[in-house]
Parts: structure tokens; C-alpha cells; sequence
């Protein structure tokens, strides 16, 4: 008989995280529980620091699997390795530097059988080093709401891991990660899975612990394969649309993330050459929705627009700046 809840996780350089995280997937109030590491080569000790773990609690080890990638193959490779894997009636995603409550499990469970949802959604709590805030993941009673809020990325978070979904939604063909995509590789499954469930609920409580400062982040040095991958992204979205007669229905809507998508790579990069490569991406959906940009999204994509790239360079510089003193304050 199949588990009713399977969890996963990838494991990838997170020594310094895995033992907080296997232990709050391990006390978990719920039993029924299928869990699936997958190691994607990682160069440090965190295996030998979960296997620890898991001797500490020895009712749980039929339960867990460990799957090795000989070689490092990325997030989205992961994802899939996990999902053929998995047995669950139901599936979250953990990230091994965070963590969840006890009771996350079992309340997401029992919340989707009440209620005959195809999705739960938690409320996250954000660590950062010396405070917490909670981020109010946004649900609509109309599907075609929550859709297009996913599209819209601004109220909902497109994150994998603060949700129980129910396994055949991860099983389609649509909603599996291409193993090139492995930045926005979440918020491509999420646009999917949110179109095709026909009910989403959320708890109010914010069971899952979102850690803010692993250095080993993929998005902390932005380059070549993030610009590229949001190419990607739009490009099968759009794809993905049309196929499903859509795309009318919501190509206005989409102008101005892909606008936002741009800025926010253009601010982060230390990169000219990334700036004068890319200065055309996303140009028509940029010029129309420019009034609603922020103003240093703005002065960027402006800058880049007219090829005044050493403006832009001091620009990033200057906005770095500014967010880590607004950081060191507010901490």
C-alpha cells in the first residue's frame, strides 16, 4: 500500500544545515511518511551527517530512501530523480538548509482530505539571522485567480516546498522540470500544477522555516545560465499557453513579470557584458510596463537601454550598497 505523504529532498552542500532539517522531518506527528534524499554529489559531509541523524531515530529507517547521483547533474535533475521515485498519495518538497514544525505534515494532510483539495498551501516563515517575518502565501477561492497570481508572481510564492500536492499534479508530463532549467525550475512546475488543480486551500499557520542565509545559494552570484534560464522559462510558458489555448487570455498579464524578471537580473549581475548581451530581452514588455517599474529598476533598464553600461555598473554598486545598509538596520 502506497505511503500517504512522500517528502523530498535534495541534498547538496549543506553541512551546516541537514541535521536541523532531518531532525524536523523525522519528529514529524504524522507517521505516514515516505522520505527521498537525493544526493546530488555533494563534495561535503552532509550524507554522513544525515545518516546520523537517521540512526538517532531508528522507527523511521524503513521509511527513507537515499538516492546517489554520481555526478552533479542540478536542481531540476533532482526534482525528477525524486518524483519518479516517489510513492505518496501526496508530495512536499524540503530544501535541506531549511525546516518545518512537527505538525506540518499531518495538519497539510488532513486539512487536503477535509476539504478534497488538490493542494494545501502554508504560510512561510522567513529566518534571517537575528529576526523572522512571515510571508502570507496568497489563495483565491477561483482557480483562474490563483493561476494567473502565479503567472503574476507577487502575491503567491512559486516555492515547492510550502505545499502538500497531490502526486498525480507532479506526475503529468507538463509539470516535469526540463534538466536545463534549474533557476525558476520551481515557478515552472508551479504554473502548471496551479492551472491543472481543481482546488487549492491554504492553512493560516507558517509551518515551513525558510532559511536566508545559506552562501550557497544559486541565486546569490547572478550569470550567463540565470538570464538564459528566464529565456527559457517565458519561452515554454508562453508554449505552454498556446497549446491550451490560452495564451490571449493572459499575454497581457504576463508583460509585466517578464519586465520584473529582467530588471531584477539587470540590478543583481556584476556583470556589464551579461547588461550589453542581454540589453534586449523582454524590450517591448519592458517599454510598455516602465511607469510601474521601481525607480531603480527603472534608472537600470534605462541605462541599459540607451548602452550607458559603466552608468549601470556604478548604478548596481550603488543599489548593493543601499540594501545592505537597509539590511543591517532592519537586523
Amino acid at each position: 500500500m502506497n505511503p500517504k505523504v512522500s517528502i523530498l529532498i535534495p541534498v547538496f552542500k549543506v553541512s551546516a544545515f541537514i541535521e536541523k532539517c532531518a531532525e524536523s522531518l523525522f519528529n514529524q506527528t504524522f507517521e505516514d511518511i515516505e522520505y527521498i534524499f537525493v544526493n546530488d554529489a555533494t563534495p561535503d559531509d552532509s550524507i554522513e551527517k544525515l545518516e546520523k541523524i537517521i540512526n538517532q531515530f531508528p522507527s523511521r529507517k524503513k521509511q527513507i530512501k537515499i538516492i546517489h547521483h554520481q555526478i552533479n547533474k542540478g536542481i531540476a535533475a533532482v526534482r525528477n530523480t525524486a518524483l519518479d521515485a516517489a510513492t505518496g498519495v501526496f508530495i512536499s518538497f524540503v530544501d535541506s538548509d531549511d525546516y518545518i514544525d512537527a505538525e506540518m505534515i499531518e495538519q497539510l494532510y488532513m486539512k487536503a482530505i477535509e476539504e478534497n483539495a488538490d493542494i494545501v498551501v502554508s504560510n512561510i516563515r522567513i529566518e534571517f539571522e537575528n529576526r523572522s517575518t512571515i510571508f502570507n502565501d496568497k489563495i483565491y477561492e477561483n482557480s483562474n485567480d490563483n493561476f494567473l497570481n502565479m503567472i503574476l508572481h507577487k502575491n503567491s510564492s512559486s516555492s515547492l516546498c510550502n505545499k502538500l500536492v497531490n502526486s498525480d499534479l507532479y506526475k503529468s508530463p507538463d509539470c516535469r522540470v526540463p534538466e536545463n532549467l534549474n533557476y525558476c525550475e520551481d515557478w515552472f512546475v508551479m504554473t502548471r500544477i496551479y492551472y491543472y488543480a481543481k482546488k487549492i486551500v491554504k492553512t493560516d499557520q507558517a509551518f515551513y522555516h525558510y532559511i536566508q542565509h545559506n552562501s550557497n545559494s544559486i541565486t546569490k552570484d547572478i550569470n550567463r545560465m540565470h538570464f538564459k534560464n528566464v529565456l527559457i522559462f517565458w519561452n515554454l510558458l508562453d508554449d505552454f499557453l498556446r497549446k491550451n489555448n490560452q495564451f490571449e487570455n493572459y499575454v497581457d498579464y504576463m508583460a509585466l513579470p517578464k519586465a520584473q524578471s529582467k530588471a531584477r537580473l539587470m540590478v543583481d549581475t556584476h556583470s556589464k557584458t551579461l547588461r550589453k548581451e542581454f540589453a534586449d530581452m523582454f524590450l517591448n514588455e519592458e517599454k510598455q510596463c516602465f511607469n510601474v517599474l521601481r525607480f531603480g529598476e527603472k534608472c537600470m533598464l534605462l541605462f541599459v537601454r540607451l548602452r550607458l553600461f559603466g552608468m549601470s555598473q556604478l548604478l548596481h554598486n550603488l543599489l548593493i550598497y543601499n540594501n545592505k545598509l537597509t539590511r543591517q538596520k532592519i537586523e
